[in-house]
C-alpha cells in the first residue's frame, strides 16, 4: 500500500514519509517503546481526521498555550506554543494537525519555530511546519538517526540553537543522547494579550 501523505505511526504519530507503507516504526522498535500486541500500524492526517480527531488550542497562561488532539493520537503529548513578542515556538509537536487548528494558531500569532524535547515527541513536525510557511524544525544532532521523515525545513543543533529570540534550546541528554529543554528566558506576553 501506497501513500501521497506521510504515514503516521498508530503507537507514536511520528511522520514517515510518504510512499510505500514503512514496515516498522525505528523508533516504536526501540527498547525505550514498544509496538502494539496486534502488531505495526499505520495512518494518515486524511485518515485521522475522517475519524473525528480534532486539535484543540488553550492558553495555560500569558503566553503560553497546550495543543491537545481528541481522541489522542500517538503518545497524547500536550504540545505547546510559547509565544513572545519575538516570534512562536512550537515545542512538542502533537501528532495531528487540522485547519481549524491552524487557524486558532494563527490567531495568536502563528508558529516561528519548531523544536521536540526527543524523538517520541516529534509528531507530525515536518506537517506542521508546511502549515506554517515552512517553519524551521529543530532537531538535535546527537538524535539525526532517529529522524523519519528528512526534508530541508530540518535545522540541526548541537548543545544549544535559539529558534526564536528569548527561547533557547539546551541539550541536556537522558532519555535520547539529544534530548532537550526549552528555557524561555524572559517571559515577555506581547502586548496583544
Amino acid at each position: 500500500m501506497t501513500s501521497g501523505e506521510p504515514w503516521l505511526c498508530a503507537r507514536c504519530a511520528v511522520e514517515q514519509p510518504p510512499g510505500p507503507m514503512p514496515e516498522r516504526c525505528a523508533i516504536c522498535s526501540d527498547e525505550r517503546e514498544c509496538v502494539s500486541p496486534e502488531g505495526q500500524r499505520w495512518s494518515t492526517l486524511t485518515a485521522l481526521r475522517e475519524s473525528g480527531h480534532r486539535g484543540s488550542l488553550r492558553e495555560l497562561e500569558p503566553g503560553l498555550f497546550g495543543i491537545t488532539v481528541a481522541p489522542s493520537v500517538g503518545l497524547g503529548q500536550q504540545a505547546i506554543l510559547v509565544r513572545t513578542g519575538s516570534g512562536n515556538l512550537l515545542w512538542d509537536p502533537t501528532g495531528y494537525v487540522d485547519d481549524d487548528l491552524v487557524q486558532a494558531i494563527t490567531a495568536v500569532g502563528g508558529v516561528n519555530a519548531i523544536a521536540a524535547s526527543h524523538p517520541h515527541m516529534f509528531g507530525v513536525q515536518v506537517e506542521w511546519s508546511r502549515r506554517f510557511g515552512d517553519a524551521p524544525v529543530y532537531v538535535n544532532a546527537a538524535d539525526s538517526h532517529w529522524l523519519q521523515r528528512v526534508d530541508e525545513v530540518i535545522r540541526w543543533w548541537d548543545d544549544t540553537a535559539v529558534p526564536v529570540p528569548d527561547v533557547v534550546l539546551h541539550r541536556i541528554g537522558g532519555h535520547f543522547p539529544g534530548s532537550a529543554v526549552a528555557h524561555w528566558a524572559e517571559p515577555t506576553v506581547p502586548a496583544s494579550c
